[in-house]
C-alpha cells in the first residue's frame, strides 16, 4: 500500500503547509473534550478531498490549477474568520458542510499529481482508499500535536478556549492572507 504513506506525508509534510494550517484552524474552536466533533470534521474534509481526487483522476473534472491554488488560502481565511466571528462553535451540520466543501477545494490541489501516480487502467479504489487512510492518519496526528501544545501552554499560562481560538485563527488568517498575496504577486 504505497498510497498510505503518500497520503500521510501529504498532510504532515511542511510542503503541504496549507493543509496543516487549514486543519489547525479548523480545530481551533474545539476543546480536547470535543474530539468526536473534531473527528467528524476531519472525516468531512477527507470525504471532500477524496471526491475531487476521484473526479480529477477519472478526468471528470478539470479546473485551472491557478484557481485552485488561489482558493486554498481563501478556505483558510474563511475558516479563520468564522472562528473569530462566533463566540462558540456553531452546529455540527454547518461545520461539517464547510469542512467537506473546503476538502473539495484542497483535494483539487493534489488531484493532478494523484492522477499521474495511477498506472494506466489501474483501479482507483485501492489507491484512493490507501491515500485517504494516510490522509486521515496524518490529520489525526496533526490534531494530537495541536492539542498537546494547547494542553502544555495551559499548564504554563492560563489560556481560555476563546483566547486560543482567536490567537490560532488570527495567525491562520495572517498566514492565509500572506499565501494569497504571494500568489497574486502583491506581497513582494
Amino acid at each position: 500500500m504505497i498510497y498510505f504513506p503518500i497520503g500521510f506525508e501529504h498532510i504532515v509534510s511542511l510542503a503541504g503547509f496549507d493543509h496543516l494550517l487549514f486543519i489547525i484552524v479548523l480545530c481551533a474552536p474545539y476543546a480536547w473534550q470535543d474530539w468526536r466533533r473534531v473527528l467528524v470534521l476531519l472525516t468531512g474534509f477527507t470525504l471532500g478531498h477524496s471526491f475531487t481526487l476521484a473526479l480529477v483522476a477519472l478526468r471528470l473534472l478539470v479546473l485551472p490549477q491557478s484557481w485552485v491554488e488561489m482558493l486554498i488560502p481563501v478556505t483558510i481565511l474563511i475558516t479563520s474568520l468564522v472562528n473569530v466571528a462566533q463566540e462558540k462553535p456553531g452546529g455540527m451540520g454547518r461545520a461539517f458542510a464547510l469542512s467537506s466543501c473546503f476538502g473539495l477545494i484542497h483535494g483539487c490541489g493534489f488531484a493532478g499529481y494523484f492522477a499521474m501516480m495511477l498506472g494506466d487502467g489501474e483501479s482507483i479504489l485501492g489507491p484512493l482508499f490507501g491515500f485517504n487512510l494516510g490522509l486521515e492518519a496524518g490529520q489525526v496526528l496533526t490534531v494530537l500535536v495541536f492539542y498537546a501544545l494547547f494542553f502544555g501552554l495551559g499548564r504554563i499560562w492560563v489560556v481560555s478556549q476563546r483566547s486560543w481560538t482567536v490567537f490560532v485563527s488570527g495567525a491562520g488568517a495572517g498566514l492565509g492572507l500572506k499565501m494569497l498575496l504571494d500568489l497574486v504577486g502583491l506581497n513582494t
